[in-house]
């Protein structure tokens, strides 16, 4: 593979596919992870049709499952993939449960959090030999109580009881609670990703790696309602994406997948945000930098968070550069 190669989970639909299509189209070569293999496919063809038939691959990858991350991991380290980027996009929200991961987590967590932080810890010295390489986790306004998003505030007391019930308490379940909470679990896992890289040294002038965050805004038509009833799918998938083209130009926080993939594809194409790490790029700025919750840059919250998440997914020192022995 000559092209350089970005690995975008969740890449065959939403703004996960319009940021693979948008990297191929400047010459990357995008490998789509995602649980469905058959859309996944798809969306290399149609990729492949737009950008050539090295624009794109697929492979299988579930988030919800550690062995899976671990083998996906194991197989990009056969194939010896060239990766100079990793966009942590794919998500879900879970309206009935608790449901729970293969090794007994809350699946949003699981998912949302959990796969990613041992996906790029498992992936960070492949980045890092093909460096400068960007990072970008994707994030949601939502996580923001100042924010009018009409989702239910972040709520987290132990970090124990959020990975059995996505919530505060171990007797009670909301989806919508846990979704918000896994996004602010997302700027904790992004912030100290990018201090522990920094204080570790391997980031350096030549050889930069960048880790920011990026809220695409509310962007209808997301498999984020797969789990809706009947009728808030129908809205959702059938009326709501042509009125998110309609009111995008005034709405900031309104956008179709369109306009939310270019954005997020921006993170890793954009020479001028080289060396921008640590940072935060909301849809209500349009995706100008801005800082996110006051919550969000709790350090020791993140610093427990990190270290629960080193031990909830099993990772060993030598399998992470910033995993001490």
């Amino acid at each position: 593979m000559d092209r350089n190669a970005a690995l975008v989970t969740g890449g065959n639909s939403g703004i996960g596919f319009e940021c693979a299509r948008q990297l191929a189209r400047e010459g990357w070569h995008v490998l789509i992870a995602s649980r469905n293999r058959e859309m996944s496919a798809d969306a290399v063809r149609r990729i492949a049709h737009e950008s050539g038939d090295d624009a794109a691959s697929e492979m299988g990858l579930d988030l919800g499952s550690v062995a899976s991350v671990r083998r996906f991991a194991g197989e990009i380290a056969g194939k010896n993939v060239p990766l100079r980027a990793l966009v942590c996009n794919a998500g879900l929200q879970v309206m009935k449960g608790p449901r729970h991961s293969p090794d007994g987590f809350e699946l949003t967590f699981a998912v949302n959090h959990l796969g990613h932080f041992l996906l790029t810890n498992l992936l960070l010295a492949r980045l890092l030999a093909n460096a400068p390489a960007r990072i970008v986790i994707v994030a949601s306004g939502v996580h923001d109580p100042k924010l009018r998003t009409a989702m239910p505030k972040p709520s987290i007391t132990d970090l124990e009881t959020l990975a059995k019930t996505g919530g505060p308490r171990k007797d009670a379940f909301d989806g919508r609670l846990a979704y918000v909470n896994s996004k602010l679990c997302n700027l904790w896992f992004a912030y100290e990703l990018g201090r522990r890289i920094e204080a570790a040294g391997v980031s350096t002038d030549g050889r930069r790696l960048a880790v920011n965050a990026f809220d695409p805004g509310l962007v209808p038509g997301s498999g984020l309602a797969r789990d809706y009833p009947p009728v808030l799918r129908f809205v959702w998938f059938r009326i709501l994406p042509g009125l998110a083209r309609l009111l995008t130009p005034v709405v900031a926080g309104i956008n179709p997948a369109s306009k939310a993939g270019p954005a997020l594809a921006r993170l890793v194409l954009d020479p001028t945000l080289a060396r921008v790490s640590g940072k935060y790029f909301p849809s209500h700025t349009r995706w100008r930098e801005a800082p996110s919750s006051d919550a969000s840059y709790d350090v020791a919250r993140a610093r427990a968070l990190w270290e629960e998440s080193v031990r909830m997914t099993h990772l060993l020192p030598g399998e992470s550069p910033l995993v001490a022995r």
